[in-house]
């Protein structure tokens, strides 16, 4: 098993640690991504229960569909976690992971709907 990841919001309110075994980077071009981003979104996803959380208080939740809900910090607004309510799995923005992460994007979600002004980032097994 590989070390855990640390991943922070960015005034450190919000802390987390995913399993070193994380699912590799996705990126996710749909519309909500970008407009909730400012560009596709890339994050690590893994099973709730595997992922510790410091400063939960911080997080403010609200639901984005009906599958599935969203969380930024309350303090710096850091778009921290999309959870997929049925499957149990929270996918956290990789941008938050601090330092080196040993990934790759593994695949990019809704490339139909990626913007005209990027190119789809190159993807790795």
């Amino acid at each position: 098993m590989t070390e855990p990841l640390s991943a922070t919001c960015h005034c450190g309110a919000v802390r987390l640690t995913l399993p070193g075994d994380a699912a590799g980077v996705l990126a996710c071009h749909c519309g909500d991504c970008r407009k909730m981003h400012g560009n596709f979104n890339a994050f690590l996803a893994a099973p709730r229960v595997e992922i510790t959380v410091e400063g939960e208080a911080a997080l403010v939740w609200y639901q984005s569909s009906p599958d599935s809900r969203r969380a930024f910090c309350g303090t710096c607004g850091a778009r921290v976690v999309k959870e997929q309510t049925a499957a149990g799995r929270w996918l956290v923005s990789a941008g938050l992971i601090d330092g080196p992460t040993g990934r790759h994007i593994t695949r990019n979600l809704w490339a139909q709907s990626k913007s005209d002004w990027y190119a789809l980032p190159e993807t790795h097994a």
